[in-house]
C-alpha cells in the first residue's frame, strides 16, 4: 500500500493560511505554515509499515505538470489531497491528474470546504472518489487499512463520504477523539522543514499542536464545527518530548503552538511552561491567546519558558461589533492583555477583521485609530469571510448578504458579503488603509529598525518594504 500525501499547487498565487497554506501572497512579508496535519498522518502510516510520499507543492515549487510526473513516478494506490475554500476547484482537480495517470489510484480530500459541502464538492470533480468530514487523522487511518484489507468495509467508517452505486453516500459522522496522545510525532522528516521560516529573523520553525477543539461561539470561526467544542489537550509532557525531539533530529528551536487558544486551560499551560524551564531544552516559542484568557503571572512566566510573541484575535476596536460577531471579549480587556504582554516582556500581534456584522464605515474608520494607538507590534488584517462551515455563513444566506458564491473570492483579501451598512468596496478599503497607516506610522518603522541586528535580518527587512510598497 503507499499513499500520497499532497498540499496541492498554487492557483494564481493565492494560498490559504490554515495547514500549510498561506492566504497572502507568497513572499517576505508572509509565513507559509509547515503541514503539521499532513505530516502527522504520514507518520501514522509509517508506523503501519505503509509506503508515504508526503509533498507540500507551494512551498517545494511543484507544479500540476510535476505533480503528475510525480504521481506517476511514486505510483500511489491512494492520492491525499488537502483542501481549502478559495482554491477548492484548483485543489480537487488533482484528483483528475492522479485518475489521468491510473485510473486505479483513489482520491480522497479533507479540509473545512469539503467537510461543510461533501456532496457539493464530489459531484463537482468526478474523479473525486472520498470526502473526510471533520478531523481527518483517525478517519484516514480506518479508510486506508479498509482498501488494503478487503474484509474491512468502507461504509462502517465514520466520517466518510464517498460514491456508491446509488449516488453519494455519507457515513454517520465521527465522533472526537479524546486520546491525542496516541498520534505520532509528525515525520517532518520526509519535507525540507528549512522552507519554512519565520519573518525576520529568517530562522525555520515547526507546529506543534497542543490541542483541539475552542468552548467558545465566534460566528465566524471554523474552528469549533472542524474539531468541536470541547478542549482536547496533548500531554504537557509529550508536546515537550516532541519539542526536545524536533530540535535535536531537525536542528529547530523555533516552534509555533497550534491550538486556537493555548491559554484556554491556565493550570496546562503552566504545567507546560515549566516542563520547558526545568528540562532547559532551549526552545522558543509563538502562540495564539484569546485576551480574556491571560494575566501578568502566566505573561512572564509563558516569557520565562521560550515564548517571545503572542497572538490575540482582537478582530474590531468597535464593542458593538465584538458583541454582534459572539467575541465574549472587551476593548478594556484587549488594551489590558496587550499591555501586559508587553510589560512581560513578549511582543505583541493582534488579528483583526473587517466586515463583521453591523460594520460601518464609521466603525472601521474608528477600530483604525484605535489600532494606531494600541501599544502592539504588529497587526494582520483581513475582511471576515463566511466560510461554508461557520455559523456566520448560515446567517449570511439567510439575509442575503452573500454577494458571490465563487468560492475563489473566499479568502481574507477580498471582502464577499456586506453583513452590515459598509459595502464590499468600503470594507476592502478599510483594511488596506488600516495596514497602511497603521504599519507607515514612525513608531512602528523605529520599533522595526530596532530588531535589525545582522545583514541577514537587514536583507530580509529590504524585501518586506519592498513587496509592501509594490502592494500599496
Amino acid at each position: 500500500m503507499k499513499v500520497y500525501l499532497v498540499n496541492p499547487p498554487a492557483c494564481d498565487g493565492i494560498k490559504m493560511v490554515r495547514e500549510g497554506r498561506c492566504m497572502q501572497r507568497k513572499g517576505a512579508w508572509t509565513t507559509v505554515w509547515p503541514p503539521v496535519t499532513l505530516a502527522t498522518m504520514a507518520a501514522m502510516f509509517l508506523k503501519e509499515g505503509i509506503e508515504v510520499k508526503l509533498d507540500d507543492c507551494i512551498v517545494g515549487n511543484i507544479s500540476f505538470d510535476q505533480l503528475k510526473l510525480n504521481i506517476r513516478q511514486f505510483d500511489p494506490d491512494l492520492l491525499v489531497i488537502n483542501t481549502a475554500t478559495a482554491s477548492i476547484n484548483s485543489d480537487l482537480s488533482c484528483a483528475k491528474i492522479a485518475k489521468e495517470v491510473s485510473a486505479r489510484i483513489k482520491t480522497l480530500a479533507f479540509g473545512l470546504h469539503v467537510t461543510a459541502l461533501p456532496d457539493e464538492s464530489l459531484k463537482s470533480q468526478p474523479a473525486l472518489d472520498f470526502v473526510i468530514r471533520g478531523e481527518p487523522e483517525f478517519c484516514l487511518l480506518e479508510t486506508v487499512r479498509a482498501l488494503k484489507d478487503s474484509c474491512l468495509k468502507i461504509n462502517t467508517i465514520k466520517g466518510l463520504s464517498y460514491r456508491s452505486p446509488g449516488g453519494i453516500s455519507h457515513n454517520p459522522d465521527l465522533e472526537f477523539n479524546d486520546n491525542l496522545d496516541v498520534l505520532p510525532f509528525p515525520a517532518w522528516e520526509l519535507i525540507d522543514v528549512n522552507h519554512y521560516l519565520l519573518p525576520l529573523s529568517g530562522e525555520p520553525f515547526l507546529l506543534i499542536m497542543t490541542a483541539k477543539g475552542c468552548p467558545h461561539a465566534c460566528l465566524f470561526c471554523p474552528a469549533k464545527p472542524y474539531y468541536g467544542s470541547r478542549l482536547r489537550q496533548r500531554d504537557h509532557k509529550i508536546v515537550v518530548d516532541e519539542m526536545e525531539y524536533d530540535k535535536r533530529r531537525f536542528k529547530v528551536r523555533q516552534f509555533l503552538i497550534w491550538s486556537e487558544s493555548f491559554t484556554e486551560d491556565r493550570e496546562y499551560t503552566v504545567k507546560l511552561c515549566n516542563e520547558i524551564i526545568n528540562r532547559k531544552i532551549g526552545v522558543s516559542w509563538v502562540c495564539n491567546s484569546r485576551v480574556d484568557k491571560v494575566d501578568l503571572e502566566l505573561l512572564k512566566l509563558m516569557r520565562h519558558a521560550g515564548c517571545w510573541m503572542i497572538g490575540y484575535g482582537i478582530e474590531s476596536g468597535s464593542q458593538e461589533i465584538l458583541d454582534a460577531a459572539n467575541k465574549g471579549t472587551t476593548i478594556k480587556q484587549i488594551e489590558d492583555a496587550v499591555n501586559m504582554a508587553k510589560s512581560a516582556g513578549l511582543e505583541t500581534t493582534g488579528h483583526v477583521i473587517f466586515g463583521l456584522p453591523k460594520e460601518t464605515m464609521e466603525s472601521g474608520l474608528k477600530t483604525i485609530n484605535w489600532l494606531k494607538k494600541l501599544n502592539i507590534d504588529f497587526i494582520q488584517v483581513y475582511c471576515a469571510v463566511p466560510w461554508p462551515s461557520t455559523a456566520l455563513y448560515h446567517i449570511a444566506r439567510e439575509n442575503g448578504w452573500l454577494k458571490t458564491r465563487n468560492w475563489e473570492l473566499y479568502e481574507q483579501n477580498n471582502c464577499v458579503m456586506e453583513a452590515g451598512r459598509a459595502t464590499v468596496k468600503q470594507v476592502e478599503s478599510l483594511r488596506k488603509m488600516a495596514i497602511v497607516k497603521f504599519y507607515l506610522s514612525p513608531k512602528r518603522i523605529f520599533r522595526v529598525l530596532k530588531k535589525i541586528n545582522s545583514f541577514k535580518k537587514a536583507g530580509m527587512l529590504f524585501n518586506m518594504f519592498k513587496e509592501f510598497a509594490d502592494w500599496i
